[in-house]
């Protein structure tokens, strides 16, 4: 049996207004915080901010590349705590702060961060193992 990983895979996804209106289009959530510039202004964002999910994904792509699958297995739990809005022009990556294992279970502690290594989410997932 080959050794497991000590952390996930530091995978990192660009986000820009391209990605943000691709997931407006799939999701159907045309918020105008993510599709429009004077609106994101309006709330003080400064511009657009990008759909929850998109600045989870690095989280998702570097826990299926550690497990080798497409999609986390059945009974996995994850826990998410969105700290940060991400902006077009990011580069979001997600970072391993703690990996355990127990009965089988592979405990996830990690965090998605941007270029300037701001928390953007934090998340705590419970992973079962095969072998």
């Amino acid at each position: 049996m080959s050794a497991v990983p000590e952390k996930l895979p530091e995978i990192a996804d660009d986000v820009d207004q391209d990605v943000i209106d691709a997931y407006a289009d799939l999701s159907g959530d045309y918020n105008p915080l993510h599709v429009d510039v004077e609106a994101g202004k309006a709330a003080g964002f400064g511009g657009t901010i990008a759909h929850g999910p998109i600045a989870l994904q690095a989280f998702f792509r570097a826990a299926t590349a550690w497990l080798g699958s497409d999609a986390l297995p059945q009974g996995s739990t994850v826990k998410v705590t969105y700290r940060a809005p991400v902006r077009p022009g990011d580069s979001i990556r997600c970072v391993t702060r703690e990996l355990g294992h127990e009965d089988g279970v592979a405990a996830i502690d990690a965090e998605c961060v941007n270029q300037d290594e701001a928390t953007v989410v934090s998340i705590s997932a419970s992973v079962p193992r095969a072998g």
